[in-house]
Parts: structure tokens; sequence; C-alpha cells
């Protein structure tokens, strides 16, 4: 089973494709086991299905190389995907191992 984020869009406006995910207590994106288990504490908590569908269930789709969390498909075009743990988005070569090509990969952090 993936794992699973939950989003929507920023103040319930689709249009201005902005999106922000649900929260875990101390402030990090909330990650679940399954979209069944999301959709069973977003129900227990009062969300009604009409909320519910306005909401995206991002699965997870592999570990990040950097530190092992769950990795998600980024949801800005120019990235492939997304680490919540690391707080980055990263180019497809950044996490599969490809050569970068025109893309310069370096870290600010020791």
């Amino acid at each position: 089973m993936k794992q699973v984020v939950v989003c929507r869009p920023v103040n319930n406006i689709p249009i201005n494709g902005a999106m922000e995910y649900l929260l875990d207590g101390e402030g990090g994106v909330r990650i679940f086991d399954s979209t069944e288990q999301a959709e069973k504490e977003l129900r227990d908590a009062g969300c009604v299905d009409e909320e519910l569908r306005h909401m995206l269930f991002l699965e997870s789709c592999g570990a990040c190389r950097r530190c092992g969390s769950p990795l998600f498909r980024s949801l800005i075009p120019q990235y492939e995907y997304q680490c919540f743990t690391c707080d980055e988005d990263f180019y497809k070569c950044e996490q599969e191992g490809e050569p970068c090509g025109t893309h310069t990969t370096f870290s600010l952090c020791s």
C-alpha cells in the first residue's frame, strides 16, 4: 500500500493553482499510510463528501534518495518529485540517478 498526502486548492479556489497540504500536529505535511486511512480520519474530523471531492490524494512514488522518506510527484511543472521531509522539489535526475545535463545540483548544507 502506498503512503498518501492530502491537498486542496488554497481557500478552495481551484483557479488560483496554489495548493495547501493537510498538516500534522507539528506543522509538517501529514503523511497517511493509505488513502483509506486519510479518508477515514478526514471523515472522523467532520469532512463531508463534498469537501472530500475537492481534495487531492497523492500517492507516494518511491523513497527519497537523500533522506529515505516517501517521495511524491511534484505539483510544480519543472520538477518531477517532492520530498516533504527535505522540504524540497527535485528534478527527475536527482532522484533517479541520471546525469542532470543542464541542471546543476549542489547542496548548500554539508
